[in-house]
């Protein structure tokens, strides 16, 4: 991409992108960036910074763009994407562990547990339906009066 397609301005960072079959000029706002890194880690970036957030998550801004298209007119030549067009939090999940607590099954009674867990105990131990009859079973005749 050329270095003056993408340039800061203000508060916005302004992006020229063929989307659609045309090209647009896209301007992203501080806090559309803010919303999608949080507010603590895009606080202090300078407008270098903030340019190569957006060379960096091009796809996405691209995808948030389409969006906008969709929602709104089509053919339009500017596209602002502000707070909740551009997603919500990149927190990269693969970082971390994923599992939040323990797999394992603890042997706790069962009024601690929270409401809704089952539990094998509390399964039903027998059929659901009633059992079946054999060949050359009779049954009683039923009495209707």
């Amino acid at each position: 991409m050329e270095n003056d397609s993408i340039r800061a301005s203000g508060n916005s960072t302004l992006v020229d992108v063929w989307v659609n079959g045309k090209l647009r000029a896209i301007s992203v706002t501080r806090d559309a960036i803010e919303t999608f890194l949080g507010v603590s880690r895009a606080k202090g970036m300078t407008e270098d910074e903030r340019c190569e957030f957006v060379r960096g998550h091009l796809p996405e801004l691209v995808t948030a763009v389409k969006a906008r298209l969709r929602d709104t007119d089509p053919s339009a030549d500017t596209v602002v994407i502000d707070i909740g067009h551009f997603g919500g939090s990149a927190v990269d999940r693969r970082k971390g562990d994923r599992r939040k607590s323990d797999r394992r099954k603890l042997n706790l009674p069962k009024e601690t547990l929270p409401q809704g867990e089952r539990r094998r105990g509390d399964r039903r131990r027998s059929d659901r339906r009633q059992p079946s009859r054999k060949a050359g079973e009779k049954t009683e005749p039923s009495r209707l009066d």
